[in-house]
Protein backbone atom coordinates (compact mmCIF):
# COMPACT_ATOMS: atom_id res chain seq x y z
CA UNK A 1 0.00 0.00 0.00
CA UNK A 2 0.98 3.80 -0.22
CA UNK A 3 1.21 6.78 1.61
CA UNK A 4 0.66 9.63 0.00
CA UNK A 5 -2.92 9.93 -1.26
CA UNK A 6 -3.91 10.60 -4.66
CA UNK A 7 -4.72 14.74 -5.71
CA UNK A 8 -8.25 15.75 -5.79
CA UNK A 9 -7.81 17.46 -8.96
CA UNK A 10 -8.85 15.22 -11.79
CA UNK A 11 -5.82 14.84 -13.59
CA UNK A 12 -4.15 13.80 -10.48
CA UNK A 13 -6.75 11.44 -8.98
CA UNK A 14 -5.00 8.60 -10.68
CA UNK A 15 -1.69 9.63 -10.10
CA UNK A 16 -0.34 10.78 -6.11
CA UNK A 17 -0.44 8.04 -3.60
CA UNK A 18 2.63 7.35 -1.13
CA UNK A 19 3.58 3.36 -0.32
CA UNK A 20 2.43 2.35 3.27
CA UNK A 21 4.12 -0.98 2.33
CA UNK A 22 7.19 0.35 1.48
CA UNK A 23 9.80 0.57 4.56
CA UNK A 24 10.34 3.86 6.44
CA UNK A 25 12.71 6.20 4.95
CA UNK A 26 15.67 6.62 7.03
CA UNK A 27 15.87 9.28 10.00
CA UNK A 28 19.13 10.81 8.52
CA UNK A 29 18.04 11.45 5.05
CA UNK A 30 18.92 14.79 3.43
CA UNK A 31 16.89 18.46 1.94
CA UNK A 32 9.48 34.53 -1.49
CA UNK A 33 9.92 32.41 -5.07
CA UNK A 34 8.94 33.89 -8.32
CA UNK A 35 6.31 32.34 -10.00
CA UNK A 36 6.98 29.66 -12.52
CA UNK A 37 4.43 31.03 -14.86
CA UNK A 38 6.39 34.47 -15.16
CA UNK A 39 9.76 32.48 -16.17
CA UNK A 40 10.89 33.18 -19.65
CA UNK A 41 11.09 30.23 -21.78
CA UNK A 42 14.00 31.25 -23.82
CA UNK A 43 15.80 28.22 -23.86
CA UNK A 44 18.76 29.30 -22.73
CA UNK A 45 21.02 27.19 -20.43
CA UNK A 46 22.64 27.46 -17.21
CA UNK A 47 26.34 28.10 -16.89
CA UNK A 48 28.71 25.30 -15.26
CA UNK A 49 29.96 28.49 -13.69
CA UNK A 50 28.76 28.56 -9.54
CA UNK A 51 26.01 31.19 -9.84
CA UNK A 52 26.12 34.07 -7.22
CA UNK A 53 23.02 32.94 -5.61
CA UNK A 54 24.89 30.02 -4.48
CA UNK A 55 28.32 31.29 -4.28
CA UNK A 56 29.62 31.19 -0.15
CA UNK A 57 28.61 34.47 0.81
CA UNK A 58 26.05 34.63 3.93
CA UNK A 59 22.56 33.86 2.42
CA UNK A 60 19.43 34.77 5.11
CA UNK A 61 17.11 31.72 4.10
CA UNK A 62 20.05 29.50 5.31
CA UNK A 63 22.44 30.56 6.98
CA UNK A 64 20.94 30.71 10.91
CA UNK A 65 20.53 33.37 12.86
CA UNK A 66 21.78 33.68 16.38
CA UNK A 67 18.84 35.69 17.66
CA UNK A 68 16.46 32.90 16.48
CA UNK A 69 18.24 30.61 20.05
CA UNK A 70 15.79 30.24 22.84
CA UNK A 71 17.53 32.80 25.60
CA UNK A 72 17.26 29.80 27.71
CA UNK A 73 20.52 28.28 26.17
CA UNK A 74 23.63 30.94 26.02
CA UNK A 75 25.67 29.13 23.59
CA UNK A 76 27.46 27.27 21.76
CA UNK A 77 25.46 26.60 19.24
CA UNK A 78 25.92 23.90 16.57
CA UNK A 79 24.93 23.76 13.04
CA UNK A 80 24.97 20.34 11.40
CA UNK A 81 26.28 20.67 7.97
CA UNK A 82 26.23 16.68 6.62
CA UNK A 83 23.42 15.38 5.75
CA UNK A 84 22.72 14.25 9.15
CA UNK A 85 23.70 14.20 12.26
CA UNK A 86 22.22 11.31 14.72
CA UNK A 87 21.42 12.09 18.34
CA UNK A 88 22.30 9.41 21.00
CA UNK A 89 21.75 8.42 24.23
CA UNK A 90 25.50 8.00 25.08
CA UNK A 91 28.19 9.76 23.07
CA UNK A 92 28.64 6.63 20.82
CA UNK A 93 27.37 5.70 17.44
CA UNK A 94 25.36 2.21 18.65
CA UNK A 95 21.94 2.50 16.37
CA UNK A 96 20.29 0.98 19.71
CA UNK A 97 20.77 4.31 21.80
CA UNK A 98 19.92 7.07 19.00
CA UNK A 99 16.98 8.74 20.19
CA UNK A 100 16.71 11.37 16.76
CA UNK A 101 18.46 13.34 14.67
CA UNK A 102 19.44 16.98 13.15
CA UNK A 103 18.93 17.90 9.52
CA UNK A 104 21.77 19.81 6.94
CA UNK A 105 20.90 23.39 8.44
CA UNK A 106 19.51 22.10 11.80
CA UNK A 107 20.71 24.24 15.04
CA UNK A 108 21.08 23.02 18.20
CA UNK A 109 22.45 24.52 21.66
CA UNK A 110 25.55 22.16 22.84
CA UNK A 111 27.51 22.21 26.00
CA UNK A 112 30.85 23.89 25.33
CA UNK A 113 33.38 21.07 26.15
CA UNK A 114 33.91 16.98 24.45
CA UNK A 115 32.79 14.65 26.84
CA UNK A 116 34.87 12.37 24.65
CA UNK A 117 36.40 11.56 21.34
CA UNK A 118 35.59 7.96 20.88
CA UNK A 119 35.08 7.47 17.21
CA UNK A 120 34.91 10.99 16.63
CA UNK A 121 38.09 13.18 16.27
CA UNK A 122 36.32 16.57 17.02
CA UNK A 123 34.55 15.07 20.23
CA UNK A 124 30.96 14.37 21.19
CA UNK A 125 29.15 17.34 22.34
CA UNK A 126 25.99 17.31 24.87
CA UNK A 127 23.08 19.10 23.85
CA UNK A 128 21.58 20.95 25.99
CA UNK A 129 17.86 19.26 25.61
CA UNK A 130 19.86 15.71 26.53
CA UNK A 131 21.72 13.29 23.83
CA UNK A 132 24.79 13.49 22.33
CA UNK A 133 25.77 14.22 18.67
CA UNK A 134 29.45 13.63 16.88
CA UNK A 135 30.98 17.25 16.30
CA UNK A 136 32.60 15.69 12.74
CA UNK A 137 29.19 16.31 11.73
CA UNK A 138 29.05 20.51 11.40
CA UNK A 139 30.38 23.65 13.21
CA UNK A 140 29.95 25.75 16.17
CA UNK A 141 31.28 28.58 13.78
CA UNK A 142 28.27 30.03 12.22
CA UNK A 143 30.15 32.02 10.06
CA UNK A 144 31.87 29.06 8.90
CA UNK A 145 31.35 28.82 4.75
CA UNK A 146 29.57 25.36 5.28
CA UNK A 147 26.82 26.56 7.04
CA UNK A 148 26.17 28.95 4.22
CA UNK A 149 25.61 25.81 2.05
CA UNK A 150 23.25 24.50 4.47
CA UNK A 151 19.44 23.65 3.80
CA UNK A 152 17.09 26.06 4.91
CA UNK A 153 15.03 25.18 8.21
CA UNK A 154 11.92 24.08 7.57
CA UNK A 155 9.27 26.96 8.27
CA UNK A 156 6.88 25.84 11.80
CA UNK A 157 5.44 29.35 11.51
CA UNK A 158 3.76 28.80 8.21
CA UNK A 159 1.15 26.41 6.69
CA UNK A 160 3.99 24.59 4.88
CA UNK A 161 7.46 23.96 6.27
CA UNK A 162 8.69 24.61 2.65
CA UNK A 163 7.74 25.99 -0.79
CA UNK A 164 6.30 23.10 -2.72
CA UNK A 165 6.07 22.88 -6.45
CA UNK A 166 4.65 20.27 -8.55
CA UNK A 167 6.18 19.08 -11.96
CA UNK A 168 3.90 19.88 -14.92
CA UNK A 169 5.32 18.01 -17.55
CA UNK A 170 6.74 14.42 -18.04
CA UNK A 171 10.02 14.53 -18.67
CA UNK A 172 11.37 16.95 -16.84
CA UNK A 173 14.97 16.30 -15.66
CA UNK A 174 16.28 16.69 -12.25
CA UNK A 175 20.17 17.96 -12.23
CA UNK A 176 23.00 17.00 -10.07
CA UNK A 177 24.45 20.86 -10.76
CA UNK A 178 23.36 23.95 -13.05
CA UNK A 179 23.91 22.89 -16.44
CA UNK A 180 25.62 24.40 -19.54
CA UNK A 181 23.60 25.53 -22.42
CA UNK A 182 25.08 22.66 -24.75
CA UNK A 183 23.78 20.34 -21.42
CA UNK A 184 20.41 21.80 -21.07
CA UNK A 185 20.11 21.24 -24.67
CA UNK A 186 21.06 17.79 -24.91
CA UNK A 187 18.41 16.77 -21.91
CA UNK A 188 15.66 19.27 -22.74
CA UNK A 189 15.48 18.91 -26.10
CA UNK A 190 11.85 20.91 -26.49
CA UNK A 191 13.72 24.08 -25.42
CA UNK A 192 13.60 26.70 -28.20
CA UNK A 193 17.02 27.16 -27.98
CA UNK A 194 17.33 23.40 -28.47
CA UNK A 195 15.42 23.06 -31.85
CA UNK A 196 17.07 26.19 -33.07
CA UNK A 197 20.35 24.41 -32.19
CA UNK A 198 19.44 21.22 -34.27
CA UNK A 199 17.57 23.03 -37.30
CA UNK A 200 21.09 25.12 -37.86
CA UNK A 201 22.90 22.17 -37.74
CA UNK A 202 21.10 19.70 -40.14
CA UNK A 203 21.16 22.80 -42.27
CA UNK A 204 25.01 23.02 -42.17
CA UNK A 205 25.13 19.51 -42.25
CA UNK A 206 23.17 19.60 -45.66
CA UNK A 207 24.85 22.12 -47.20
CA UNK A 208 28.37 19.98 -46.25
CA UNK A 209 26.69 16.96 -47.75
CA UNK A 210 25.58 18.95 -51.26
CA UNK A 211 28.99 20.15 -51.76
CA UNK A 212 30.01 16.48 -50.88
CA UNK A 213 32.20 17.51 -48.38
CA UNK A 214 33.06 13.92 -46.17
CA UNK A 215 31.02 14.07 -42.54
CA UNK A 216 33.71 13.90 -39.92
CA UNK A 217 32.08 14.59 -36.88
CA UNK A 218 29.49 12.82 -34.73
CA UNK A 219 26.26 15.07 -33.85
CA UNK A 220 25.21 16.35 -30.61
CA UNK A 221 21.84 16.47 -31.79
CA UNK A 222 19.49 14.93 -28.78
CA UNK A 223 16.89 13.94 -31.88
CA UNK A 224 16.73 10.04 -31.59
CA UNK A 225 15.89 9.12 -35.54
CA UNK A 226 19.23 10.98 -36.48
CA UNK A 227 22.36 8.86 -37.29
CA UNK A 228 25.19 10.30 -38.96
CA UNK A 229 28.39 8.91 -39.81
CA UNK A 230 32.05 8.94 -41.42
CA UNK A 231 31.74 8.10 -45.30
CA UNK A 232 33.59 5.30 -46.02
CA UNK A 233 36.14 5.07 -49.12
CA UNK A 234 34.75 8.90 -50.03
CA UNK A 235 31.05 7.54 -50.11
CA UNK A 236 28.15 10.68 -48.78
CA UNK A 237 27.61 10.20 -44.99
CA UNK A 238 24.04 8.20 -44.52
CA UNK A 239 21.47 10.18 -42.22
CA UNK A 240 18.33 8.29 -40.82
CA UNK A 241 17.58 5.03 -40.83
CA UNK A 242 19.34 4.38 -43.87
CA UNK A 243 22.53 4.11 -41.59
CA UNK A 244 20.96 2.67 -39.02
CA UNK A 245 17.87 1.73 -36.81
CA UNK A 246 16.22 4.25 -35.18
CA UNK A 247 16.90 3.91 -31.43
CA UNK A 248 13.99 3.60 -29.13
CA UNK A 249 12.62 7.03 -27.80
CA UNK A 250 12.60 8.00 -24.50
CA UNK A 251 9.58 7.13 -22.06
CA UNK A 252 8.93 10.93 -21.82
CA UNK A 253 9.32 11.21 -25.65
CA UNK A 254 6.93 8.47 -26.96
CA UNK A 255 3.81 10.17 -28.35
CA UNK A 256 1.86 7.92 -26.03
CA UNK A 257 3.46 9.09 -22.92
CA UNK A 258 0.56 9.83 -20.74
CA UNK A 259 -1.21 6.79 -21.49
CA UNK A 260 1.49 4.40 -20.18
CA UNK A 261 3.10 5.73 -16.90
CA UNK A 262 1.96 2.62 -15.08
CA UNK A 263 4.31 1.05 -16.61
CA UNK A 264 7.56 3.66 -15.97
CA UNK A 265 9.49 2.76 -12.62
CA UNK A 266 11.14 4.88 -10.48
CA UNK A 267 14.25 2.79 -11.66
CA UNK A 268 13.29 3.67 -15.16
CA UNK A 269 13.13 7.54 -14.19
CA UNK A 270 17.04 7.16 -13.03
CA UNK A 271 18.07 5.31 -16.11
CA UNK A 272 19.28 7.97 -17.85
CA UNK A 273 21.10 8.94 -14.92
CA UNK A 274 24.84 10.57 -15.20
CA UNK A 275 27.33 12.91 -14.29
CA UNK A 276 25.05 15.77 -15.06
CA UNK A 277 21.45 14.10 -14.96
CA UNK A 278 20.54 12.59 -11.88
CA UNK A 279 17.29 11.48 -12.89
CA UNK A 280 13.85 12.46 -14.69
CA UNK A 281 10.41 13.20 -13.43
CA UNK A 282 6.78 12.41 -14.02
CA UNK A 283 3.68 14.76 -13.82
CA UNK A 284 2.52 15.34 -10.64
CA UNK A 285 5.93 14.60 -8.83
CA UNK A 286 6.52 17.20 -6.16
CA UNK A 287 9.83 19.23 -5.07
CA UNK A 288 10.68 20.87 -1.93
CA UNK A 289 12.43 24.44 -3.05
CA UNK A 290 15.30 24.92 -0.90
CA UNK A 291 16.41 28.01 -2.78
CA UNK A 292 15.17 29.32 -5.96
CA UNK A 293 17.33 31.65 -8.20
CA UNK A 294 18.31 33.18 -11.86
CA UNK A 295 20.48 32.28 -14.25
CA UNK A 296 20.82 32.35 -17.81
CA UNK A 297 17.52 33.84 -18.01
CA UNK A 298 16.09 31.26 -16.34
CA UNK A 299 15.12 30.73 -12.72
CA UNK A 300 15.51 28.00 -11.01
CA UNK A 301 14.81 25.50 -8.26
CA UNK A 302 17.65 23.91 -5.59
CA UNK A 303 15.67 21.33 -3.90
CA UNK A 304 15.97 20.51 -0.84
CA UNK A 305 17.32 16.72 -2.00
CA UNK A 306 20.47 18.95 -3.16
CA UNK A 307 19.06 18.86 -6.83
CA UNK A 308 18.38 21.50 -9.80
CA UNK A 309 15.38 21.83 -11.52
CA UNK A 310 13.76 23.99 -13.94
CA UNK A 311 11.19 25.90 -12.11
CA UNK A 312 9.35 26.92 -15.79
CA UNK A 313 8.38 22.80 -15.77
CA UNK A 314 6.66 23.88 -12.30
CA UNK A 315 3.93 25.83 -10.77
CA UNK A 316 3.57 25.56 -6.83
CA UNK A 317 1.45 24.90 -4.64
CA UNK A 318 0.00 25.86 -1.13
CA UNK A 319 -1.35 23.83 1.85
CA UNK A 320 -5.16 24.09 3.22
CA UNK A 321 -5.39 26.39 5.82
CA UNK A 322 -8.18 24.17 6.79
CA UNK A 323 -7.96 22.97 10.63
CA UNK A 324 -9.59 21.15 13.52
CA UNK A 325 -10.76 22.46 16.63
CA UNK A 326 -9.62 22.65 20.24
CA UNK A 327 -12.04 20.87 22.55
CA UNK A 328 -9.59 22.54 25.48
CA UNK A 329 -11.72 25.92 25.66
CA UNK A 330 -15.85 26.36 26.80
CA UNK A 331 -16.32 27.10 22.84
CA UNK A 332 -16.41 23.41 21.70
CA UNK A 333 -17.13 20.18 23.10
CA UNK A 334 -17.88 16.59 21.26
CA UNK A 335 -19.83 15.78 19.14
CA UNK A 336 -18.53 17.99 16.57
CA UNK A 337 -19.69 17.90 12.96
CA UNK A 338 -18.26 19.26 9.74
CA UNK A 339 -19.95 19.26 6.05
CA UNK A 340 -17.76 17.29 3.65
CA UNK A 341 -17.25 16.47 0.13
CA UNK A 342 -16.93 18.24 -3.23
CA UNK A 343 -20.43 20.10 -2.37
CA UNK A 344 -18.86 23.90 -1.22
CA UNK A 345 -21.77 24.36 0.87
CA UNK A 346 -25.06 22.07 2.34
CA UNK A 347 -28.13 22.93 3.98
CA UNK A 348 -29.38 23.27 7.58
CA UNK A 349 -33.02 22.84 8.46
CA UNK A 350 -35.87 24.03 11.09
CA UNK A 351 -37.47 20.81 12.11
CA UNK A 352 -40.66 21.88 14.63
CA UNK A 353 -41.79 18.81 15.87
CA UNK A 354 -41.18 14.78 14.83
CA UNK A 355 -44.05 14.92 12.60
CA UNK A 356 -43.31 18.26 10.83
CA UNK A 357 -41.51 18.61 7.55
CA UNK A 358 -38.22 20.11 7.62
CA UNK A 359 -38.00 23.52 6.24
CA UNK A 360 -34.15 25.18 4.94
CA UNK A 361 -32.47 27.07 6.38
CA UNK A 362 -29.31 28.86 6.78
CA UNK A 363 -26.76 26.82 4.28
CA UNK A 364 -23.19 25.82 6.07
CA UNK A 365 -19.87 26.06 4.08
CA UNK A 366 -18.02 23.11 4.10
CA UNK A 367 -15.38 22.34 6.44
CA UNK A 368 -17.25 24.53 8.98
CA UNK A 369 -17.15 23.33 12.37
CA UNK A 370 -20.68 22.65 13.87
CA UNK A 371 -21.46 22.18 17.01
CA UNK A 372 -23.69 19.18 17.77
CA UNK A 373 -25.92 18.52 20.70
CA UNK A 374 -26.07 15.38 20.74
CA UNK A 375 -29.48 14.73 19.77
CA UNK A 376 -30.77 12.92 16.27
CA UNK A 377 -33.84 12.51 15.11
CA UNK A 378 -35.34 10.00 12.02
CA UNK A 379 -38.01 11.98 9.04
CA UNK A 380 -38.78 9.23 7.02
CA UNK A 381 -35.84 7.41 6.13
CA UNK A 382 -33.55 10.40 6.28
CA UNK A 383 -31.70 10.90 9.81
CA UNK A 384 -31.06 14.40 11.20
CA UNK A 385 -28.91 15.96 13.54
CA UNK A 386 -29.07 18.63 16.01
CA UNK A 387 -27.24 21.97 15.76
CA UNK A 388 -26.25 24.08 19.00
CA UNK A 389 -27.66 26.85 17.13
CA UNK A 390 -31.33 24.28 17.15
CA UNK A 391 -31.33 23.97 13.27
CA UNK A 392 -31.06 20.75 11.80
CA UNK A 393 -28.80 19.20 9.09
CA UNK A 394 -28.39 15.89 7.09
CA UNK A 395 -26.31 13.12 8.23
CA UNK A 396 -25.06 12.26 4.80
CA UNK A 397 -23.86 15.84 4.52
CA UNK A 398 -21.72 15.76 7.80
CA UNK A 399 -19.04 13.85 8.95
CA UNK A 400 -19.12 13.18 12.93
CA UNK A 401 -16.89 12.92 15.93
CA UNK A 402 -17.78 9.68 16.98
CA UNK A 403 -14.49 7.99 18.79
CA UNK A 404 -14.81 4.43 20.53
CA UNK A 405 -13.39 3.67 23.99
CA UNK A 406 -10.31 4.38 25.49
CA UNK A 407 -8.07 1.63 25.90
CA UNK A 408 -8.16 -0.23 28.95
CA UNK A 409 -5.12 0.85 30.57
CA UNK A 410 -4.94 4.10 30.14
CA UNK A 411 -2.84 6.46 32.22
CA UNK A 412 -4.91 9.28 33.68
CA UNK A 413 -2.84 11.74 31.45
CA UNK A 414 -1.33 9.59 28.77
CA UNK A 415 -2.13 11.51 25.19
CA UNK A 416 -3.68 9.12 22.57
CA UNK A 417 -5.49 9.51 19.08
CA UNK A 418 -8.71 8.19 18.10
CA UNK A 419 -8.96 7.29 14.30
CA UNK A 420 -12.70 6.98 13.05
CA UNK A 421 -12.74 5.69 9.54
CA UNK A 422 -16.37 5.16 9.08
CA UNK A 423 -17.07 8.81 10.05
CA UNK A 424 -12.85 10.01 8.85
CA UNK A 425 -12.70 11.92 11.79
CA UNK A 426 -9.61 12.20 14.48
CA UNK A 427 -10.03 12.78 18.24
CA UNK A 428 -6.74 13.84 20.39
CA UNK A 429 -6.85 12.92 23.87
CA UNK A 430 -5.14 13.31 27.44
CA UNK A 431 -6.08 10.63 29.54
CA UNK A 432 -10.63 10.58 28.58
CA UNK A 433 -10.66 14.04 27.78
CA UNK A 434 -10.93 15.01 24.37
CA UNK A 435 -8.52 17.88 23.25
CA UNK A 436 -8.30 18.53 19.61
CA UNK A 437 -11.19 16.58 16.96
CA UNK A 438 -10.91 17.16 13.04
CA UNK A 439 -11.11 15.61 9.67
CA UNK A 440 -8.83 13.17 7.79
CA UNK A 441 -8.47 10.93 4.79
CA UNK A 442 -7.82 7.44 5.48
CA UNK A 443 -7.16 4.27 2.65
CA UNK A 444 -9.26 4.21 -0.43
CA UNK A 445 -11.25 0.57 -0.53
CA UNK A 446 -11.71 -1.40 -2.86
CA UNK A 447 -13.10 -5.38 -3.73
CA UNK A 448 -9.83 -5.48 -6.00
CA UNK A 449 -7.24 -6.52 -4.05
CA UNK A 450 -4.68 -5.21 -5.67
CA UNK A 451 -6.58 -1.83 -5.02
CA UNK A 452 -7.56 -2.51 -1.81
CA UNK A 453 -5.65 0.65 -0.01
CA UNK A 454 -7.98 0.35 3.35
CA UNK A 455 -6.35 1.64 6.43
CA UNK A 456 -5.59 -1.34 9.20
CA UNK A 457 -7.78 -1.51 11.84
CA UNK A 458 -5.83 -2.19 15.30
CA UNK A 459 -3.99 -0.09 18.30
CA UNK A 460 -0.15 1.12 17.69
CA UNK A 461 2.15 3.45 19.35
CA UNK A 462 3.79 6.39 17.45
CA UNK A 463 7.10 5.13 16.45
CA UNK A 464 9.08 7.84 14.97
CA UNK A 465 8.40 11.34 13.98
CA UNK A 466 9.83 13.39 11.16
CA UNK A 467 9.03 17.23 10.34
CA UNK A 468 9.54 16.20 6.97
CA UNK A 469 10.55 13.30 4.68
CA UNK A 470 10.67 12.07 0.84
CA UNK A 471 8.04 9.26 0.37
CA UNK A 472 8.00 7.71 -3.33
CA UNK A 473 7.38 4.19 -4.69
CA UNK A 474 5.89 2.51 -8.22
CA UNK A 475 2.59 2.02 -8.85
CA UNK A 476 1.03 -1.46 -7.16
CA UNK A 477 -1.95 -2.08 -9.10
CA UNK A 478 -2.50 -1.91 -13.15
CA UNK A 479 -3.04 1.74 -13.54
CA UNK A 480 -1.31 3.28 -11.00
CA UNK A 481 1.73 5.44 -11.82
CA UNK A 482 5.13 6.03 -10.03
CA UNK A 483 5.11 8.70 -7.48
CA UNK A 484 7.25 11.04 -5.61
CA UNK A 485 7.11 13.87 -3.14
CA UNK A 486 9.94 15.45 -1.08
CA UNK A 487 9.43 15.94 2.33
CA UNK A 488 5.94 15.07 3.18
CA UNK A 489 5.31 17.46 6.51
CA UNK A 490 4.75 16.22 9.96
CA UNK A 491 4.94 12.52 9.41
CA UNK A 492 3.92 10.36 12.61
CA UNK A 493 4.73 6.51 11.69
CA UNK A 494 2.78 4.30 13.78
CA UNK A 495 2.42 0.89 12.02
CA UNK A 496 4.89 -0.63 9.77
CA UNK A 497 5.12 2.34 7.45
CA UNK A 498 1.77 3.51 8.14
CA UNK A 499 1.86 7.01 9.19
CA UNK A 500 -0.12 9.85 9.87
CA UNK A 501 0.77 12.72 7.61
CA UNK A 502 0.38 16.36 6.41
CA UNK A 503 -1.49 16.06 2.73
CA UNK A 504 -1.10 19.20 0.80
CA UNK A 505 -1.85 17.85 -2.72
CA UNK A 506 -5.76 17.36 -1.98
CA UNK A 507 -8.25 19.09 -0.03
CA UNK A 508 -10.94 16.23 0.22
CA UNK A 509 -10.43 15.70 4.09
CA UNK A 510 -13.59 13.96 5.08
CA UNK A 511 -12.84 11.35 1.90
CA UNK A 512 -11.18 8.25 2.05
CA UNK A 513 -8.48 9.36 -0.62
CA UNK A 514 -5.02 7.34 0.41
CA UNK A 515 -3.26 4.58 -0.11
CA UNK A 516 -3.64 3.55 3.83
CA UNK A 517 -2.03 6.08 5.63
CA UNK A 518 -4.16 9.01 7.35
CA UNK A 519 -4.03 12.09 6.01
CA UNK A 520 -4.72 15.15 7.92
CA UNK A 521 -4.51 19.14 6.72
CA UNK A 522 -1.22 20.58 7.18
CA UNK A 523 -2.37 22.83 10.27
CA UNK A 524 -4.09 19.68 11.54
CA UNK A 525 -1.33 17.25 11.44
CA UNK A 526 1.77 19.36 12.91
CA UNK A 527 -0.95 20.33 16.18
CA UNK A 528 -0.92 16.64 16.41
CA UNK A 529 2.92 16.31 15.94
CA UNK A 530 3.78 18.78 18.40
CA UNK A 531 0.35 17.85 20.86
CA UNK A 532 1.57 14.01 20.92
CA UNK A 533 4.78 11.70 21.88
CA UNK A 534 7.96 11.47 21.65
CA UNK A 535 8.71 15.03 21.74
CA UNK A 536 10.90 16.51 19.03
CA UNK A 537 13.59 19.00 20.93
CA UNK A 538 13.78 22.17 18.90
CA UNK A 539 16.54 21.89 16.12
CA UNK A 540 15.97 18.04 15.45
CA UNK A 541 14.34 17.15 12.71
CA UNK A 542 13.02 13.43 13.76
CA UNK A 543 12.86 11.66 16.63
CA UNK A 544 12.46 8.18 17.75
CA UNK A 545 10.13 6.56 20.92
CA UNK A 546 11.74 4.53 23.64
CA UNK A 547 10.57 2.35 26.52
CA UNK A 548 11.32 5.68 28.80
CA UNK A 549 9.79 7.75 26.14
CA UNK A 550 6.66 5.42 24.47
CA UNK A 551 4.68 6.92 21.56
CA UNK A 552 1.66 7.93 21.88
CA UNK A 553 -0.88 5.20 20.80
CA UNK A 554 -2.70 5.32 17.74
CA UNK A 555 -6.64 3.46 17.58
CA UNK A 556 -8.18 3.33 14.40
CA UNK A 557 -11.53 1.41 14.20
CA UNK A 558 -14.37 1.75 12.23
Amino acid sequence: MSCVQRACFAALAALLGLACERKPPPGGEPKAAPSARDVKKSGLAGDPTLPDELAPKVAESAAPEADAAPAKHPGPWFVVTSAAAGIYRKPSFDKNEKIGYVRSGGKVGVHEKPVSKENCSSGWLELATGGFLCGNLGTTDLDHPQVKFALKRPDLEEVLPYTYARNAKNGTPLYKSVPSREQMYQYEPYLPGAKKAREAEKKAQADEDSGGSPVKRASTSPDAGIVEAAPQDGGVALVGDAAAEEPKKPWWQRENAKDSLHEVTLEELAAEGDDILAKRMVTGFYVAVDKTFRWNDRTWYKTTRGLVAPADRFWQTAGSKFEGVSLEGEKWKLPIAWVYGGRKKAPSYEIESEDAKPKSAKSIEAFTAIQLTGREREVGKTRYLETSAGTWVKNLHVRVTRPGPPPKDLVPTEKWIDVNLNEQTLVVYRGTTPVYATLLSSGKKSSVKAKDHRTPVGQWRIREKHITTTMDGNGTAAGDQPYSIEDVPYVMYYYNSYALHAAFWHRNYGIQMSHGCVNLSPLDAKHVFYLTDPPVPEGFHGSWSSKDTPGSRVVVHE
